[in-house]
């Protein structure tokens, strides 16, 4: 192990890049905002060139430190599924999680193949938007042309690989909520039979590969466009929140992990899938697990809509540094918070949607008097959003024996007061702030990659991973 690790993390609205030792010291990091669109009476996707751009011009900015980078590791979001042509080409926008167009193809195919066997064998529902397979769908009935024209439908690694190495993959971590991959096998196989009854030929899917695994050397042109040395490899990379969660240490069977940012995540390790229709399951980069993953579409954007809505006269410091601790402190610290609370109206914290629903969810308050005050509808948000993920602790509680410690992350988890709402609404835990991070999840899977002490098997095991983040 000897080069350095460039980790790229492209997130919904953020590219960032991170160069790492070979020991995991960051040594520079980059990052380029950009916004996706967001139309026609749910639609969400971003163009995959706005990624390209974006990655080419953090590269610019952290160029005095690429020359020594021997692997390129990827976090990226999911699904961001793109069609594209035999040469990598994106032929659309790519569709994001908050789309909302293929709410019709969802419902069909699952009356055609039967939530049953889903869940039992890809072990999650699709859901506009959520599942790759409904996207697909709809690309089939609203766009032939396309539909036609693709030669493999892929996710946002997918595309970023072709392009830098001239060659089709996908994991296992973005893999398993597409209606389409063995999830409970994990096994590195689409389901036959899901495709069959759905119409669509395996050939137009990428080859399964393991997030850690060395996809091919980076295309010589590539290389030159984006400052590296020219004979560093490219990893199949991972999702990222679960290389987030990754980078905190979720690894045993009921280690609990938080995410709080622009979306809330709860995710609980197993070592067993656990299927429901009320959150997916996603495959662990680490062979042997999953993780229940439960998203609240809107968690840190529903206290952004708040500001821009009730709190206009204040900037994002001014409210995030100064009002809502001040409101949360008043609150946690008066001298009767049972009764403060009795009186907060109640907040359904749909407001993003649900990646669960078929239906088109929309948040509410209700118990609204003439005595209700902004202050009261920051607190009634702040519980609806920590009640509905502890909601998600309870019900796997039931099948899964959970530690005591949460380890939660995200700019939410940093407000002052938040943690302290998180114990009483969430679920009377240990929460331990991390500086985990997507990007620090990719260099982690670098450092595997370098270690090279594979089994026969071509998977990693838990101790080598063990051994890399301890």
């Amino acid at each position: 192990m000897s080069g350095d690790i460039l980790a790229i993390d492209v997130g919904t609205t953020a590219l960032k890049i991170a160069v790492f030792s070979p020991d995991l010291v960051k040594r520079s990091e980059a990052q380029r905002r950009y916004a996706p669109h967001l139309y026609d009476h749910g639609k969400a996707d971003v163009e995959p060139a706005v990624w390209w751009e974006a990655l080419r011009e953090c590269c610019g900015d952290a160029s005095a430190s690429l020359a020594g980078v021997e692997v390129v590791s990827l976090s990226v979001t999911t699904p961001g599924l793109t069609p594209m042509a035999g040469d990598g080409t994106a032929l659309a926008p790519a569709v994001l999680f908050l789309d909302g167009r293929s709410r019709a193809q969802s419902a069909a195919i699952r009356a055609r193949v039967g939530e049953r066997r889903f869940l039992a064998e890809t072990c999650n529902l699709p859901v506009s938007g959520g599942s790759s397979l409904s996207s697909m769908l709809w690309f089939r009935d609203e766009h032939p042309d396309i539909w036609a024209a693709t030669a493999k439908f892929g996710h946002c690694n997918t595309y970023l690989v072709k392009r830098m190495t001239g060659h089709w993959a996908i994991d296992p971590s973005t893999a398993s909520i597409t209606g389409l991959y063995n999830t409970a096998r994990n096994d590195l196989t689409w389901n036959q039979t899901v495709l069959g009854l759905a119409g669509i030929d395996e050939g137009m899917l990428p080859p399964l590969r393991q997030s850690h695994e060395p996809i091919g050397p980076i295309r010589l042109a590539i290389a030159d466009e984006l400052g590296l040395p020219r004979g560093c490899v490219v990893l199949c990379g991972g999702n990222d929140a679960v290389l987030a969660a990754f980078s905190g240490g979720l690894t045993e069977p009921g280690d609990i992990n938080i995410i709080s940012g622009t979306c809330d995540i709860a995710s609980v390790c197993t070592d067993r899938p656990i299927a429901s229709a009320t959150f997916n399951v996603r495959c662990h980069v680490i062979p042997g697990r999953w993780l229940t993953f439960f998203v609240l579409n809107a968690g840190g954007e529903a206290l952004d809509w708040f500001r821009r809505t009730a709190c206009s006269e204040l900037d994002a410091d001014e409210f995030y540094g100064h009002y809502v601790p001040g409101v949360l402190d008043a609150f946690l610290l008066g001298p009767d918070p049972d009764a403060r609370e009795a009186d907060l109206p109640e907040y359904v914290p749909y407001i993003g949607g649900s990646r669960y629903s078929l239906e088109p969810l929309t948040g509410r308050f209700s118990g609204l008097t003439l005595q209700t005050t902004r202050d009261d509808l920051l607190l009634s948000i702040v519980r609806g959003n920590a009640r509905y993920l502890g909601g998600h602790l309870a019900e796997v509680a039931e099948v899964v024996h959970l530690g005591h410690r949460v380890g939660i992350s995200g700019g939410g988890a940093r407000i002052r007061g938040m943690l302290e709402a998180r114990r009483r609404w969430t679920g009377d835990f240990e929460y331990q702030f991390q500086d985990q991070s997507s990007l620090l999840g990719a260099a982690i899977l670098g450092q595997i990659s370098q270690l090279g002490r594979l089994p026969g098997s071509g998977h990693v095991s838990s101790g080598t991973m063990q051994e890399a983040i301890s």
